[in-house]
């Protein structure tokens, strides 16, 4: 039976950020005067138990890109903590690479409303608005508000659409509206996906490391209070080819780790490039 305590507000936290990694796919390479849709869902287990889906959906072009991603609650996790989170993402491309614009997230729980926003006004650091405001956590944040950061839907699109060659050889610095967080990633191996893996996709993978580790805001207060031991995640990536392109698309399709001792794993259930699904995905 699922724990009361999988679902809690803190653990729900780390949850949407291990799975922020899974929440979407991108192209190798985007292509000049082209525009991709992209459409994908997934289910996350924790422990063994059905307890959050995941929708993502995201329209990219030559010059911008815009992203939208939910997470709910389902199942006995809802009857615990009937949680849904919203995000939406926009940003343009140039010829120094991806530049986020604005980012806003609202979390509803037990109509409990929270919104979050992250701006980027020219080429200062991002600023950070809270409703209901919090002051306590805005000064936390403050100082780690530097030039460079990404929302969390803008990060996934630098680090593969705009990364030659394999996935996962990047580090990412990551803002939320609640915190500053590194994501650093590593490649660890070629695999293949069997008919023993979770979810649609069957086929040849690329297997990577994520680590976060919190940077700035409340978790990073708490995470030094902790002992500072950083979390570590496993992604699995398919290698997927779209229309007439020979650059791969890297479709993360699996994802498992550990939520303050509880394993979850989050798998691909659908996914669609462009209207055609990828192969192997599930009708």
């Amino acid at each position: 039976m699922l724990n009361r305590p999988a679902v809690s507000p803190n653990r729900m936290k780390v949850a949407c950020l291990a799975l922020a990694i899974t929440a979407f796919a991108l192209p190798g390479k985007l292509g000049a005067a082209s525009q991709n849709q992209i459409a994908i869902s997934y289910e996350v287990e924790v422990g063994s138990m059905s307890a959050m889906h995941i929708a993502y959906k995201a329209t990219l072009s030559d010059t911008a890109y815009q992203s939208t991603a939910s997470i709910k609650t389902k199942g006995l996790a809802s009857m615990f903590s009937d949680y849904q989170m919203d995000m939406t993402s926009s940003g343009a491309f140039d010829g120094e690479g991806l530049k986020p614009q604005h980012y806003r997230s609202k979390a509803d729980k037990k109509n409990a409303e929270k919104v979050l926003e992250v701006s980027w006004p020219s080429e200062d650091p991002p600023a950070v608005k809270t409703t209901p405001r919090d002051k306590e956590d805005e000064a936390l944040l403050a100082p780690a508000l530097t030039t460079g950061l990404v929302d969390p839907l803008s990060m996934l699109l630098r680090m593969t659409a705009l990364q030659a060659g394999k996935p996962c050889q990047s580090v990412e610095r990551v803002v939320d509206g609640r915190e500053v967080y590194e994501l650093r990633f590593a490649l660890a191996g070629e695999v293949k996906l069997g008919k023993d893996s979770p979810g649609a996709y069957r086929g040849p993978a690329f297997k990577c490391s994520m680590t976060y580790t919190p940077v700035g805001g409340r978790p990073a207060v708490k995470y030094k209070k902790r002992g500072g031991v950083p979390s570590k995640f496993d992604i699995w990536f398919a290698p997927v080819k779209s229309g007439a392109s020979d650059e791969a698309l890297f479709v993360p399709v699996l994802a498992t780790g550990r939520l303050q001792g509880l394993r979850f794993i989050a798998y691909a259930r659908k996914a669609s490039i462009g209207g055609q699904s990828i192969a192997g995905s599930a009708d």
